[in-house]
């Protein structure tokens, strides 16, 4: 699938064996950007691989250091487009955040559902997390709808949407 800037990061298709390194990652990820461990993050996580219609992850070496996941249209929120995949979860080693990674790995996991037929991609993002909200905006996400709450955090959440048809990303090879 390629290469990261960083040449020791290496992108491919995440497979069975890879779901436990990513969700201790994806609680790894939630407990740096909340500041503390929160219980049901990882028993949430977990049946989302399950249903992967596009899951990637980035490797140095057989460590997981990075990953994204995407679910069928229908997946996410009642208020989701009907016809847009879900990128559910998006995580990074918070060690090795702000370098990048993140953002290979949204523009990876667009190009795939692209490719793969899909005209409209949602994500659903917290309101407190400024990072992760610069980088979705800076990839060319818009909010769509009202704010609403986290069902697990009690958190302001919304929802962002991205066409995939834009910007030469349908019919273009990854890497």
């Amino acid at each position: 699938m390629g290469n990261h800037a960083d040449l020791a990061i290496t992108l491919r298709a995440g497979t069975p064996p890879d779901i436990e390194q990513c969700v201790s990652l994806w609680v790894e990820a939630c407990a740096a950007r909340d500041g503390r461990l929160i219980g049901g993050i990882a028993d949430r996580a977990r049946p989302k691989f399950d249903r992967s219609i596009g899951w990637i992850v980035a490797l140095r070496g057989e460590q997981v250091e990075g990953f994204v996941l995407s679910t069928a249209p229908g997946s996410g929120m009642p208020i989701d487009p009907p016809d847009a995949a879900v990128v559910g979860l998006l995580a990074v080693n918070p060690k090795r955040q702000a370098r990048g990674l993140g953002r290979t790995l949204l523009q990876a996991i667009a190009r795939q559902l692209a490719e793969a037929g899909y005209g409209q991609a949602v994500l659903h993002a917290l309101l407190d997390n400024q990072p992760a909200l610069k980088l979705y905006r800076n990839e060319g996400w818009i909010a769509v709808g009202d704010e609403y709450e986290h069902s697990l955090l009690k958190r302001p959440l919304r929802t962002f949407s991205r066409s995939l048809r834009a910007d030469g990303l349908e019919g273009t090879s990854g890497g």
